[in-house]
C-alpha cells in the first residue's frame, strides 16, 4: 500500500491526505503513478531497467518500514537485492536526464495554484559518530 503521494502526483479532489491511503485511493493513484514512471521511460535503455524503477518508487512509497534494497527487493517481489543493485550499479541510464525531468515535473507541480510543498525531515535516528551526517 502506497502511504505517501509521489513528486507531480496529485490527489483527486475530496480525497483527503492521511497517514495511510485506503485501498481505493492507491487505485486512483496507481494510474498517475504509471504516468509519470513513463513519462521517463525514454531515459532508461532497457523495459528492464523501466520495470526496476517501478519497483523501486513502488517500494520507497509502500509501508516498507526500511528503505534499504533488501526490503525494497523483498516488496518488490524479488529473492534477493541483485536485481536492483545491478539496478543502481550498473544499468545504463542517464541520471541528469533524470534529474532534470523529475525536477520539471516538481516544478510544474508547485506553480499550481492549490499547491502546497511539505518537507519532512523524518528518518532513522543516527547513533554512531563515523559516518558522514550523524
Amino acid at each position: 500500500m502506497l502511504v505517501a503521494p509521489f513528486v507531480g502526483l496529485r490527489l483527486p479532489l475530496g480525497m483527503v491526505q492521511t497517514d495511510e491511503l485506503t485501498e481505493g485511493q492507491v487505485g486512483e493513484l496507481e494510474g498517475e503513478l504509471e504516468a509519470l514512471c513513463a513519462s521517463v521511460d525514454d531515459v532508461f535503455a532497457r523495459p528492464a531497467s523501466r520495470e526496476n524503477l517501478r519497483a523501486m518508487v513502488r517500494g520507497l512509497l509502500s509501508e516498507v518500514p526500511r528503505k534499504n534494497l533488501w526490503q525494497l527487493a523483498e516488496a518488490a517481489g524479488h529473492p534477493n537485492p541483485d536485481r536492483l543493485q545491478g539496478f543502481l550499479a550498473k544499468a545504463a541510464w542517464d541520471a541528469g536526464a533524470l534529474r532534470d525531468r523529475v525536477g520539471a515535473v516538481a516544478v510544474a507541480a508547485l506553480a499550481a495554484d492549490d499547491a502546497v510543498l511539505i518537507a519532512d525531515e523524518t528518518g532513522d535516528i543516527k547513533k554512531g559518530t563515523k559516518t558522514a551526517g550523524v
